[in-house]
């Protein structure tokens, strides 16, 4: 066998993946040799559940609904350390990748060794924005401490640590460091968006953050809890398909943590990216410590916590090893699941030991990226030996890149046009309607209980009727054909790509909702079952509607109709307090409908996120299967046979080592 068939024949199981984003093609020797989701759910299910740093069993790491955290990690003594021998991987692992000119593996080799130093434990908070990250911070540390609002604020990780007083430090990459007071009103400036500031100047923001670049937040904070925690809390940027850098930080902080809060929404249905997220980027990075934790319960009626609790496991069931916590609601009592497990978190035994464990496992992921990227840049210095022919393999790179530029700009468009095309249904809708309740308040035989009793009713019931219309008739349609559009299109430039869920027939024949409840989750969950986007529109689009009523209703209107509706019959009125009550019911339809659409845009960029996350995922697959061309043109002197041998030589040698 030849040396780039012994590279080659090193790694089958190497997934493309360019190097600094490694996935473990499986994380144990159980799960070696499966399909890489494959591998994430035996090592999630192996043995008794537990999950160590290379996928091996480690302890009970029982799922549970939010009540009694599992028992923690302890060191055993049939576990290997590899405390010893970790530091020679990593310079080994580093010396490999400044061979390949991978830049940022490199980085993550670094990282990873300033990991090791670490003398505190650090407990990662992450999720999707807006899915209450920080809220959950705050309402652990007692008080508000960290920004938060309804869009995302949270630019880069912020490490929270137990100090004699409340201070932030911020440290620019120039090296400059400045101490704010994290109560002044100028404290995050620079360093955020303000909470409620418009949606258009998130771009602004972005792009001077940019320029600034990004700087090493950590804020102490007083607080008995914390310290005696003994562990730093880390809040991260919320991940968005949008901003690829946001997602790299994140991607960053859960390697480098010794534990990871997984934050979802009880009002937003666990869709196909979270679930990816939480496989990829938690799970699969060998983090120890792991329990997803479920928010904004308290915004749901009583009884519909506990069945929106039991949704969210039974989405995550074949992850037996994930544990679903309630988080403790802002102001109320707090429970003891999420304390208590971050407890037990930082006071599992060995804490050098599996840290060691970890970060040795994720060195040999790098190294096995690295061995196939450098087999694939063997392969392709091979092919491309002219160099014409390697001119002409640039120009259709770059063209194929236009295209996949192309393909953004029109799925934009698409959307754009979707949200013009809500907006003029719900026009229509609100002007229907509004004519309808102007007949039934004319012909009421008492106007005054009319409109405190049966108005609200009726907008409700008319609301969510405007919803399943707006979804059945504009949004599911063009959502299906985008997303069915999309397949076809990402199919044409990378035909592996795999195809994904797009909404396909959603029922919405039930019955009016009258009485304003947010309940019917068992409905929800079957809409949730057609497909990510079909759920999401469903499960928002009503919420919204039966959210929206009410404060408009009681918050417009009442102070000029005192006198007015007071009148035995609207009929009887004069003309000009006919025209003052109609103008009232006019706005008080105008605000209802306008909250609505707002809600609604939200839910259909949130869809739309979706869709621009898979054609993101796909133009990274399709670039990384091109670099290697570029690599081997780039480095021709580069032994990528050797590299690729001894890159897997190394993973090799650093999961035997684990597995003991």
């Amino acid at each position: 066998m030849d040396a780039e068939q012994d590279a080659t024949a090193a790694i089958p199981q190497a997934r493309e993946l360019p190097a600094g984003r490694a996935t473990p093609e499986a994380p144990s020797g159980d799960a070696a040799g499966k399909p890489p989701a494959e591998g994430v759910r035996s090592a999630a299910t192996a043995g008794s559940g537990g999950r160590t740093a290379d996928g091996s069993d480690a302890g009970d790491a029982a799922s549970g609904k939010g009540a009694a955290p599992a028992p923690a990690v302890s060191p055993s003594p049939h576990v290997p350390d590899v405390s010893a021998l970790t530091p020679g991987w990593l310079r080994e692992a580093r010396t490999l990748a400044e061979r390949a000119a991978l830049p940022e593996t490199v980085a993550v080799m670094d990282e990873l060794a300033a990991g090791r130093g670490r003398p505190t434990f650090r407990i990662a908070v992450v999720g999707e924005f807006n899915r209450g990250k920080s809220t959950l911070l705050n309402t652990l540390l007692g008080r508000q401490v960290l920004p938060t609002g309804p869009l995302p604020v949270t630019r880069t990780p912020i490490a929270v640590r137990a100090g004699a007083e409340d201070m932030l430090s911020v440290e620019w990459p120039d090296g400059s460091r400045e101490d704010r007071r994290p109560d002044a009103a100028d404290a995050w400036r620079g360093l955020i968006l303000p909470p409620g500031a418009p949606a258009s100047r998130a771009a602004t923001a972005e792009q001077t953050a940019a320029d600034a670049g990004t700087p090493t937040l950590t804020l102490t904070v007083v607080s008995d809890w914390l310290r005696s925690l003994n562990a730093e809390l880390l809040d991260t940027p919320g991940v968005n398909s949008a901003n690829e850098d946001r997602f790299e930080q994140v991607r960053q902080a859960v390697a480098a943590s010794d534990a990871t809060l997984f934050v979802v929404s009880a009002l937003s249905p666990m869709g196909a990216t979270e679930r990816r997220l939480l496989e990829e980027e938690v799970l699969c990075r060998h983090v120890v410590h792991a329990a997803v934790v479920v928010t904004m319960l308290d915004l749901l009626d009583p009884e519909d916590r506990e069945p929106a609790l039991l949704d969210i496991q039974q989405r995550l069931a074949d992850l037996s090893a994930t544990r679903v916590l309630a988080a403790p609601a802002p102001g109320a009592a707090e429970p003891p699941a999420v304390p208590a497990a971050m407890a037990d978190f930082a006071a599992a035994g060995g804490r050098a030991l599996w840290r060691d464990r970890r970060i040795a496992a994720q060195v040999a992921d790098q190294c096995a990226a690295l061995s196939a990227f450098a087999a694939r840049a063997l392969a392709a210095g091979q092919a491309e030996d002219a160099e014409a022919e390697r001119e002409a393999r640039r120009q259709e790179v770059a063209a194929t890149g236009r295209r996949w530029e192309q393909l953004r700009i029109d799925l934009t468009s698409r959307q754009l046009a979707l949200s013009a095309a809500v907006r003029e249904e719900v026009h229509k809708r609100r002007e229907g309607l509004v004519e309808g309740l102007r007949w039934e308040l004319e012909r009421a035989q008492d106007p005054r209980l009319w409109w405190e009793r049966d108005l609200p009713v009726r907008l409700r019931r008319e609301l969510a009727l405007m919803a399943a219309g707006c979804e059945r008739t504009v949004a599911l349609p063009a959502l299906t054909e985008d997303a069915r559009r999309l397949d076809r299109e990402i199919a044409a430039l990378l035909p592996d790509a795999p195809r994904g869920p797009a909404p396909t027939d959603l029922r919405l024949t039930a019955e009016p909702l009258l009485s304003g409840e947010v309940s019917d989750l068992t409905r929800t969950r079957l809409l949730n079952r057609l497909g990510a986007q079909g759920g999401a529109i469903v499960g928002y689009l009503v919420a919204a509607a039966r959210s929206a009523a009410m404060p408009m209703v009681y918050g417009a209107g009442f102070s000029i109709l005192g006198g007015l509706i007071a009148e035995a019959s609207i009929r009887s009125a004069t003309e000009e307090q006919r025209r003052e009550v109609d103008a009232v019911l006019v706005r008080v339809v105008g605000e209802s409908t306008a909250a609505f659409q707002r809600q609604t845009a939200q839910v259909l960029a949130d869809v739309h996120g979706e869709l621009f996350e898979r054609l993101d995922r796909s133009r990274r697959a399709w670039r990384q299967a091109a670099d290697p061309g570029a690599a081997a043109a780039q480095h021709p002197g580069t032994d990528w046979s050797d590299l690729a041998r001894t890159a897997t030589g190394l993973a090799t040698r650093i999961r035997t080592a684990l597995r003991g």
